[in-house]
């Protein structure tokens, strides 16, 4: 009777060893039929800082580019128009947005001009920055 309690052991074990495995194999079918949801990063919005400026309008190196260095800061700013754009020679006061992307105006921040005004109290004079 000895081998026959080794035999039902051995048969108890692969039992309980074929229970195992079946409960680990319905686990995995049922992860694989419920993968955990991954969100990507959602992408990052340029961003929209506002900038202001005046000086006088000057013409740029490049044709039909407009540039302004700032009289507070004396950065240089080529000003991109979609509307009408001050002469050449005029002093104004501008506000804006950082330009992404490329730019045939070499010179300067690239900036899209929201509004823009003349300003009468910077004189600009041939050659010179304006004076305020």
């Amino acid at each position: 009777m000895v081998g026959g309690h080794r035999r039902l052991r051995i048969r108890h074990t692969a039992s309980a060893f074929a229970g195992i495995l079946a409960l680990a194999v319905a686990a995995i079918a049922a992860g694989a039929q419920n993968p955990p949801k991954i969100h990507p990063p959602e992408p990052k919005k340029p961003e929209q800082k506002e900038m202001h400026g005046e000086g006088c309008v000057k013409a740029g190196v490049q044709a039909h580019c407009i540039v302004l260095r700032d009289l507070k800061t004396g950065h240089l700013y080529d000003l991109l128009f979609k509307g009408d754009r001050p002469p050449v020679g005029l002093g104004i006061e501008f506000t804006g947005a950082l330009h992404h992307g490329a730019t045939a105006c070499m010179q300067g921040t690239p900036v899209d001009v929201t509004r823009w005004a003349h300003k009468a109290s910077i004189k600009c004079a041939p050659g010179q920055a304006g004076k305020p």
